[in-house]
């Protein structure tokens, strides 16, 4: 990736839904060039998906600390949770951290189903910075 592929990923992360005229126009190629370039990002992995970024209310991230084997079959569970935006293995404290966005009514339940698979801890964001 050189440095103009650099300032098209970071105009895509701005805003995904640009056209690439456009996102031409800011980087000083035309549509079709950027076009060509965002294809061969994607091809190469540089890019994996183009998302929609919610803000969300409440963003709960939570550690779980595994009292049992089931380790797949945690993992299909929380991977098929919608609320449950992220699932990550972990090493240090913990087994696993979930990145999850919960009303308050919809915690409860959730956290009475993790503990057929162990303890956890729950920090909740006060606010996001970046």
């Amino acid at each position: 990736m050189d440095e103009i592929d650099s300032k098209i990923v970071n105009k895509l992360k701005e805003n995904s839904r640009v056209t690439w005229k456009n996102l031409g126009r800011e980087i000083h190629m035309t549509g079709q060039a950027i076009g060509a370039r965002v294809e061969r990002l994607i091809e190469e992995k540089y890019i994996r998906k183009f998302t929609v970024d919610v803000a969300y209310r409440h963003t709960e991230f939570i550690t779980v600390y595994m009292d049992t084997q089931e380790y797949r079959a945690f993992e299909n569970k929380m991977v098929s949770k919608p609320n449950v935006e992220s699932v990550h293995k972990i090493s240090g404290d913990g087994c696993y951290l979930l990145i999850a966005h919960f009303s308050p009514d919809e915690m409860n339940d959730f956290f009475t189903e993790l503990l057929a698979y162990g303890r956890y801890k729950v920090n909740i964001s006060l606010n996001q910075l970046k």
